[in-house]
């Protein structure tokens, strides 16, 4: 896996929090906490979302980046891609070029997305 996805230094300090989903435009914008303090530090952008498994609150941002194989399973599993896939194993690599799974260590947190970005603040209309 992939360690520390996103650089954030202590990432294991920070919570959580689903601020907002946009399903028309796959979009999950969290917020990051860290320890207790009441204003965000920073925010996190997933693009392409096509699979959320979450809580609304969790603790730890250190996002990794699953095995190719994990984000196929899984896919296959939400029927996200369809069992045919299978026949064709170089369609693995135009699939996992495109849709990578996420995860935060030592949570069961796990969103499929094209890519995550960390932001230090958000649009006004996002707040």
């Amino acid at each position: 896996m992939n360690e520390n996805v996103l650089g954030i230094a202590a990432p294991a300090l920070y919570r959580c929090q689903i601020h907002r989903y946009y399903s028309g435009l796959s979009r999950l914008y969290l917020r990051l906490f860290k320890g207790q303090a009441d204003l965000p530090a920073f925010y996190v952008l997933f693009a392409d979302v096509g699979y959320i498994d979450a809580p609304v609150n969790w603790q730890s941002a250190d996002f990794q980046i699953a095995p190719k194989q994990d984000c196929i399973d899984l896919m296959l599993k939400t029927g996200l891609v369809g069992p045919a896939i299978l026949q064709f194993p170089d369609a693995y690599a135009a699939v996992t070029d495109y849709a990578r799974l996420y995860v935060a260590r030592g949570t069961t947190v796990r969103i499929i997305a094209s890519s995550a970005s960390l932001l230090t603040d958000l649009p006004p209309d996002l707040k």
